[in-house]
């Protein structure tokens, strides 16, 4: 009887790290990132965003030029998981969904996303969107929306 208690011990000490790291990973939801990259004028004014889900506030952030504010969730497949960004940048601010769809990063884009990251790239002239060129395979960076 003392040995198979012992033995029982013992076989939960070693599943115990197996669950937790199972844990940490998306179980019935696909894995996701969201990456945003300050493509920014050198010596221009500081960049600030806040992101944020319905479950979670990413905060504020202040990335430097060429830097990558990112971030990864598991989404679920019907499309429930929502992502929006208030962008900040001298005199002019911008707030839109940056992941609302798990096939096209956001939904009114019609470029399907083949990947399981969303880029986005914050330029002078607005927001970029990485898309998927059908036509040779490559990836390419889109005019998305202007900052007014």
């Amino acid at each position: 009887m003392a040995l198979s208690f012992i033995n029982i011990i013992f076989l939960l000490i070693l599943i115990t790290p197996l669950d937790l790291s199972l844990a940490k990973k998306c179980f019935l939801f696909k894995d996701y990132q969201v990456h945003v990259i300050n493509k920014l004028p050198p010596n221009s004014p500081q960049l600030k965003i806040h992101c944020a889900s319905k479950d979670d506030d990413l905060g504020d952030r202040y990335p430097k030029v060429g830097e990558d504010f990112n971030w990864s969730f598991c989404a679920r497949v019907v499309g429930q998981t929502l992502f929006f960004c208030h962008f900040w940048w001298d005199s002019k601010e911008k707030s839109f969904d940056v992941f609302n769809n798990p096939h096209n990063c956001v939904s009114d884009s019609i470029v399907p996303n083949l990947l399981n990251y969303c880029k986005w790239e914050v330029r002078p002239d607005g927001f970029y969107l990485e898309l998927h060129n059908r036509t040779d395979g490559s990836y390419y960076m889109n005019h998305y929306l202007d900052w007014s």
